[in-house]
């Protein structure tokens, strides 16, 4: 129907967009924008209006109307090869040169072996199905002309779809196509509905070897192909889900998609198909009741609904498309016309005309989507424009996500245990058996999916001791890997002395409950070893952030630590008490809302406050048995800042061999820009640092980076890791560099086996075999329990390993770094480091928007 939207699409998103789908899953970021940038022809399932190939060649119909919309088309046009041409370098859903294709290595060179061995052994299940080659018979590439010229590519997809020989076994992205069959026919002809005669000629341009990594990019848009054909589900963004199956919460307005995430890739093992369970959450508000709901509750409505609407998703159910808002637009509004290429038409018109859609408030603002494209080398920007009457507000927002009763109903169905994912997992394999058409078109490439999921053997290391107080010990919980009750007893390693050089800051109202926080401080602090007591209270008329700055500049006591009781989680005055503390008086701060001292949560709160406060100010609270000394451990992570163009990268550093002291620095980079551009900064001033503290330069440095993804891997070896050697290089001995990525977010699940069940293995399990990768040195781990549904492993990626260590000794490094995180007694997903970097620049980015006093340094502030 909408065929000059199509054509845009299928050049730019066939070209581009298709190409770098499993870069992009690997970076966790979608295809270009610009392939979700114009609505599909319909809602889902609809048959098409208009001109059909019934009646010859469609005329071109209207994509959705936005500013820059003649310009999309003009583009669109230029980026089209001229049909019957040479083969585009860049074109197609795949590229066409093999050695494109080849596995960047990123393994450490004399490495004997990247397995550990250390632990108890343990038989799991992983979410992996082996993918069997049953022939090693090639596949081929064509090269495909069309004449006379068809700029049309959903049109030369439908020609060539009827020839008969390539029905039900071909791909064709309009330009290029793949197929298991070597023709010895290369030229057709075909007749189109309006009785056109066009002759279809095939080049072949390459032979593709079965199994080879173009083979496998191949092997993932077959599966596509599968789950959107012939499983009935429908992709939004990566990911493939069944709309018709959605779960309605109505009580909170949220519906559920159940879906699936899945990708083939060469590991270790063998090809292997990675699959996911996943849920959509799409909230039942559209954007314009959520905007409504914003304007009754404030008073500047405007303001207010850009903030809130402002990077959140949108999905359009009428050809489920997703949107990120960048803009509101209170100037335009769906009775205004746009100019297109037929005429000038409202946005009420075009919904009506193209999507039978009404529109029913002709007053409200509009949505601005823009995208970002390479045309023919050049970056465009496209500006896209939805009613927000038609678009469905997608995710959840903080309130939702603090509301107890919402995430524990929605749990019922996203966390599911290993049985029921095991389960689910064994239902996509049985519906691909139970259409003749999938399993034939896996058939015809050459292809078998395995019965069940693969079994696996992991090792599981044992409980950690906590090193406490006067080199003392304490026994983790075996089960959950966690030491709760180590608050009970003496335990504190070191006390930062805080006596009663404290201030609480409050409002009259607030007295009472800064009274029983004074009270409880009393009984906790030396109970846990910390010297604490006393400290004094300033009364403030108002909870305005001005008043809570000015009681604190003004404060003759000058204490060590500030404590202000706030009445709720107002975040202006949150980020001015922090951009206070943090810049304008370097002070470490405490910020507690008063409903928290409520008497049944009071001991258990002021506990986790006295430990932090204890720790901010340089005190030491717990430790694990690390063997190796003189090593620093450094943790990196990234944060995009909400309020300026600029990304900020966290950085920290360990001071001593317990790990519970720190050095941390910050640094900027353009916006959205994960990489680090000043480490070898950063790395200086920690080696100084260190040397100051110790007297000596450490013999070792590891570091931890998190937040990035599979596809920036290798800039970060070239930029980050080659920063850091610069900086280690001007030591008087080159200390040994270990450098790893740490990934959380990631497809891998692993299921332990319990007799007849599945059950979730125990903390400290690790993975390096079978669904680890040949060109890369990379281990899983499991460092915690939960509760509910299945634990998801961490994924650490080692990019240099200039040591003299064993792959077995990182992995329990690794894994005893996770139990030191001071905000938690247990452990968590990543190592201390990382996650004192993340929190870093999380405060950065969220609140401060500039670097902070260089006199909190040394001091874990941020926690």
């Amino acid at each position: 129907q909408h065929y000059k939207s199509i054509t845009f699409i299928e050049h730019i998103s066939g070209n581009m967009a298709d190409r770098g789908r499993a870069r992009g899953r690997a970076r966790g970021r979608s295809a270009p924008a610009a392939a979700a940038g114009a609505p599909a022809p319909g809602p889902v399932g609809a048959a098409p209006r208009g001109r059909g190939r019934a009646r010859g060649v469609p005329a071109a119909a209207e994509a959705p109307p936005c500013q820059q919309l003649a310009a999309m088309n003009i583009g669109a046009q230029a980026a089209a090869p001229p049909s019957g041409g040479a083969p585009r370098q860049n074109g197609g859903g795949v590229r066409e040169r093999g050695s494109r294709y080849a596995q960047i290595v990123l393994r450490p060179e004399n490495l004997e072996t990247t397995q550990g061995n250390g632990g108890r052994p343990v038989e799991m299940l992983t979410n992996y199905f082996e993918l069997n080659i049953k022939n090693a018979q090639p596949f081929y590439q064509y090269h495909v002309t069309f004449e006379p010229a068809m700029d049309n590519i959903k049109l030369r997809k439908a020609l060539v779809h009827n020839i008969n020989i390539l029905k039900n076994c071909h791909i064709f992205d309009g330009n290029l196509l793949y197929t298991p069959l070597k023709l010895t026919e290369t030229e057709f002809h075909v007749v189109t509905r309006r009785e056109e005669n066009v002759r279809i000629g095939l080049v072949l341009t390459q032979e593709v070897a079965q199994g080879s990594d173009q083979f496998i990019q191949v092997a993932n848009i077959i599966m596509n192909e599968i789950a959107s054909r012939h499983m009935g589900l429908e992709r939004i963004k990566r990911d493939y889900f069944n709309p018709t199956k959605s779960i309605t919460i109505p009580q909170h307005k949220i519906e559920l998609y159940p879906g699936y995430e899945f990708s083939i890739r060469r590991y270790t093992y063998g090809v292997l198909l990675g699959l996911d369970i996943k849920h959509k959450i799409i909230r039942t508000d559209t954007a314009l009741e959520f905007m409504n709901s914003i304007m009754q509750r404030s008073r500047g409505a405007q303001s207010e609904i850009t903030k809130e609407l402002v990077g959140s998703i949108v999905m359009t159910k009428y050809n489920n498309k997703t949107y990120r808002v960048d803009d509101v637009d209170f100037g335009t509004k769906p009775s205004d016309e746009v100019e297109l290429k037929s005429g000038r038409i409202s946005y009420i018109d075009y919904y009506k005309k193209n999507y039978e859609i009404i529109i029913k408030d002709s007053n409200q603002p509009l949505l601005i989507h823009r995208s970002k494209t390479k045309i023919q080398g050049n970056t465009v920007e496209r500006q896209i424009h939805l009613v927000p009457e038609v678009c469905y507000m997608t995710g959840l927002t903080d309130n939702m996500r603090s509301d107890y009763r919402i995430m524990q109903d929605l749990a019922q169905y996203t966390r599911q245990d290993p049985d029921k994912r095991h389960k689910a997992l064994i239902g996509f394999k049985e519906s691909i058996d139970e259409s003749t058409e999938a399993v034939n078109l896996l058939t015809s490439w050459g292809l078998e999916m395995s019965p069940g999921i693969l079994d696996v053997t992991g090792r599981q290391q044992p409980p950690e001791q906590i090193l406490i107080k006067n080199g003392g010990t304490f026994p983790c919980d075996a089960r959950k890997e966690s030491f709760d009750n180590i608050t009970r007893k003496n335990f504190v390693i070191s006390s930062a002395e805080i006596r009663d050089n404290f201030t609480v800051v409050c409002t009259s109202k607030d007295i009472a409950a800064a009274n029983t926080f004074l009270e409880t401080v009393a009984k906790v602090g030396p109970a846990c070893g910390i010297e604490i007591r006393g400290g004094n209270v300033l009364e403030i008329r108002s909870d305005r952030a001005e008043d809570y700055i000015t009681a604190i500049r003004n404060n003759e006591t000058n204490p060590k630590i500030v404590v202000c009781l706030v009445p709720n989680n107002k975040k202006d005055r949150y980020d001015a008490i922090k951009k206070h503390c943090c810049i304008d008086q370097p002070l470490p701060s405490q910020v507690l809302v008063t409903k928290n001292l409520n008497p049944k949560k009071a001991m258990s709160v002021v506990t986790k406050v006295v430990m932090q406060m204890n720790a901010k100010l340089g005190g030491e609270l717990w430790s694990v048995h690390i063997p190796m000394k003189k090593v620093m451990y450094v943790g990196i992570d990234t944060y995009h800042d909400s309020g300026s163009q600029r990304s900020v990268g966290g950085f920290v550093a360990s001071m001593n061999d317990l790990c519970t002291r720190y050095f941390s620095k910050t640094t900027w980079q353009p916006s959205k820009q994960e990489l680090i551009s000043q480490l070898e900064v950063c790395m200086t001033d920690a080696l100084k640092q260190y040397h100051e503290k110790n007297g000596a330069y450490p013999d070792r440095v590891i570091v931890f980076r998190d937040g990035v993804g599979d596809g920036q891997l290798l800039a970060v070896k070239e930029q980050e890791l080659r920063d850091m050697k610069t900086a280690l290089s001007r030591l008087p001995k080159m200390p040994e560099l270990v450098f790893v990525v740490v990934t959380k977010r990631i497809q891998q699940r692993f299921f332990l086996k319990a007799g007849s069940r599945l059950t979730n293995p125990g903390p400290g399990t690790i993975v390096d075999t079978k669904v680890t990768r040949d060109e890369l040195f990379d281990f899983f781990l499991v460092p915690q329990s939960v509760g509910q549904g299945t634990v998801t492993p961490t994924h650490y990626n080692v990019l240099e390993f200039q040591t003299t260590l064993k792959p077995d000794h990182l992995q329990k490094i690794a894994y005893k770094l996770c139990h030191i995180y001071f905000n938690w007694t247990g452990t968590i997903r990543v190592p201390a480091v990382c996650q004192y970097a993340h929190k870093l620049a999380f405060l950065v980015g969220q609140s401060l928007h500039r670097d902070p006093s260089p006199q909190l340094a040394n001091l874990l502030y941020y926690l």
